[in-house]
C-alpha cells in the first residue's frame, strides 16, 4: 500500500517505533554491505587496482537483499497488512517479494535503501561501460548493444523509484512497470557479458540462455496479471510463483557468476 494509506493504518508511537527500527537496520547493514564489499579501500583510499564492475553490482545484490531482509522485519513486526487480501494477491494471485515494499513503516525506509542500491548499479554501469570501450576485440554492433544495455540498466534504477513511490492500490500498472523492467535488464547484461567473453564457458551460455528464457516467461505473466484481460485472469500462482522463485534465485546469483571478459587482462586496473 502507499504511504498515504498507510497513515491511516500505523500511527503514533508505533509508526516512530517502525521507522527508527528501520532506519537503525539501513544504517548497520548497508555500513556492513559497503564496508564489505569495498574493504581494501576503505582502508587505503588510494590503493591501486581499483574495484572492477562486478564489484559494484555485486555489492548493490547485497544492498538489496538488506533491503528486502528490514522490509520483512518492519512488515512482520509493524505492519497492518492483510496477507489474504491485498492487491498484490488480488492482480497475481499469490504475494510476491514486493509486498514487503508496500506497507508502513517499510514505505519510509525503503527509498533511503534504495538510493544505494541505485547508486551501486551506476558506478557498475559506468565503469562496465569505461572498460567495454577499451575492449579490442569485440565488433562495433555488440560494443553499441552492450552499451545501450548499461543505458537502459541505469534508467530502470532511476526508475525503480517508481514501486516505491506509488501505491499497488493507486495504479498497479506503474506500480510494477519499472520491476518489469528489471526483468529484462539483469538477463540482458548478463547475456551482452557472456558475448564479450571470447573464451566464455558452455556453462555460461547456458546460464545466459536459461535466465533470459525464465525473464521472457516471467514478463509474459506479469503482462497477463497487468492487463487484466476479461474471463482470464493471472496465471495459476502454481506456475507463476515458482517461476518468480527461479527469476529471483537467478538474478540474485548471476552477477557473482558473471563472467569477465578475458580476451583483455584487467586485473592490473581492476580487483574482481
Amino acid at each position: 500500500m502507499s504511504a498515504g494509506h498507510t497513515h491511516l493504518e500505523l500511527a503514533g508511537s508505533e509508526l516512530t517505533a517502525g521507522i527508527l527500527t528501520g532506519l537503525a537496520m539501513c544504517a548497520v547493514l548497508q555500513s556492513a554491505v559497503l564496508y564489505q564489499n569495498f574493504k581494501p579501500w576503505f582502508k587505503k583510499p588510494h590503493l591501486t587496482p581499483l574495484p572492477s564492475p562486478e564489484r559494484f553490482l555485486g555489492a548493490a545484490i547485497h544492498s538489496f537483499v538488506a533491503m528486502v531482509f528490514t522490509s520483512a522485519v518492519l512488515t512482520f513486526t509493524f505492519s497492518r497488512l492483510d496477507f489474504e487480501n491485498n492487491p498484490i494477491i488480488n492482480y497475481y494471485g499469490y504475494n510476491h517479494v514486493c509486498i514487503l515494499f508496500d506497507t508502513a513503516p517499510s514505505t519510509y525506509v525503503t527509498p533511503i535503501f534504495w538510493f544505494f542500491v541505485a547508486y551501486l548499479i551506476v558506478r557498475f554501469a559506468v565503469e562496465d561501460t569505461k572498460r567495454l570501450m577499451q575492449m579490442k576485440h569485440i565488433s562495433v554492433n555488440l560494443r553499441r548493444i552492450s552499451y545501450g544495455a548499461n543505458v537502459f540498466l541505469v534508467a530502470v534504477a532511476a526508475t525503480f523509484s517508481l514501486c516505491l513511490a506509488i501505491g499497488p492500490e493507486e495504479n498497479m500498472v506503474m506500480h510494477s512497470t519499472p520491476f518489469v523492467g528489471l526483468m529484462i535488464a539483469m538477463p540482458l547484461v548478463f547475456v551482452m557479458h557472456c558475448f564479450q567473453d571470447q573464451n566464455r564457458k558452455m556453462i555460461f551460455v547456458v546460464g545466459c540462455t536459461v535466465f533470459m528464457i525464465v525473464s521472457i516467461i516471467k514478463v509474459i505473466f506479469a503482462s497477463i496479471a497487468l492487463i487484466q484481460f476479461e474471463n482470464f485472469g493471472p496465471v495459476s500462482p502454481s506456475i507463476s510463483q515458482p517461476m518468480d522463485l527461479i527469476w529471483v534465485l537467478m538474478a540474485l546469483t548471476a552477477p557473482f557468476l558473471m563472467p569477465v571478459p578475458t580476451s583483455i587482462d584487467y586485473s592490473k586496473k581492476n580487483v574482481a
